[in-house]
């Protein structure tokens, strides 16, 4: 695949799950509908928000392969094949790449503080065995504990080993050097830049960005993409207002009373496509702490008050 289809707003799709923790295939269907309708450039199946550590290779590999037949084409699908060695990732890869992805994404294995000559060795091996499709760093330091650097991004990019980035960790100064980086090789449109932020949808644009993959694209589809569109095309003030209709439903995490913040995220956004009825069950892979039953209520409340995610965006300029 051309990587420069690779651009706009990507959602890292959260997995609908039945009550024992498989993956509830007509949810996902019903989502991945809701999620195209709601006018985004592309699915990322398999990432953190879709809870992807938690799964056995089975599972993994029945998420992948629902979705890229669900889709059909419609937008692209990249799938996380990340885990915590390379011989896991590239069973993964395999997987994927037998369902029909249009490209990959790699994060450096978790547990191990991995060096960066240990990445070259796990991002070359990778493209070795799947040469054929576009391959992305997934860089999250925040919760695989390699961070990785500029300069062995740039490597792999050079060299033909890597097509593209997700970097998630929201620090806009390494986002810039990479992408200054980039232009000084001459890579060009071939490498893509995707900021994985949800607040700063709109900043990805001015810093040369291809795209962002913001988690709340999961409830706020169109305003995702409103966000980005009207940032590309120069209308910040709209960009503006859409991220800020972003941010309402990304503050709806903040109802949670316990729990990790990332637990918190994932069950407001399962919890209101489960009260939208775009999913069956807003279950969470144990430990993650679901919403209790009062805080379903606060964030039912609400929701009253805010668009249902595929059929608005932005509040029109007032007159």
């Amino acid at each position: 695949m051309d990587p420069t289809r690779l651009h706009g707003i990507f959602v890292p799709m959260v997995t609908p799950l039945t009550s024992d923790e498989r993956v509830d295939v007509p949810s996902m269907r019903r989502l991945i509908d809701f999620l195209i309708e709601g006018s985004v450039h592309g699915i990322w199946v398999m990432g953190t928000t879709g809870e992807f550590a938690a799964f056995p290779e089975e599972e993994r590999a029945r998420a992948v392969e629902a979705t890229v037949d669900h889709v059909a084409g419609r937008v692209p699908v990249i799938a996380n094949v990340g885990d915590s060695s390379t011989g896991l990732a590239l069973r993964h890869a395999r997987h994927a790449a037998q369902a029909g992805v249009d490209a990959l994404a790699l994060t450096p294995p978790h547990y191990y503080p991995h060096s960066m000559d240990e990445m070259l060795t796990h991002f070359r091996a990778l493209k070795q065995a799947q040469p054929d499709l576009p391959l992305l760093v997934y860089n999250i330091p925040q919760t695989v504990k390699v961070k990785m650097s500029v300069a062995t991004t740039l490597q792999l990019a050079t060299e033909g080993t890597v097509q593209g980035i997700k970097d998630s960790q929201n620090d806009l100064r390494w986002f810039r050097q990479l992408a200054m980086g980039a232009r000084a090789a001459g890579l060009g449109s071939g490498f893509r830049l995707f900021l994985g932020t949800r607040a700063l949808i709109d900043a990805g644009a001015i810093i040369n960005a291809h795209g962002a993959i913001p988690a709340t694209a999961n409830v706020v589809p169109a305003a995702c993409a409103e966000a980005w569109e009207a940032a590309v095309r120069g209308d910040f003030a709209q960009a503006a207002r859409a991220q800020e209709l972003v941010i309402d439903f990304e503050d709806l995490a903040l109802i949670a009373r316990g729990g990790s913040a990332e637990a918190a995220g994932y069950s407001s956004m399962k919890h209101t496509l489960r009260e939208w009825g775009v999913i069956e069950n807003a279950s969470l892979t144990r430990p993650l702490r679901e919403f209790s039953a009062d805080e379903v209520t606060q964030l039912r409340a609400r929701l009253a008050d805010l668009p249902r995610g595929s059929e608005r965006v932005a509040a029109p300029v007032p007159a």
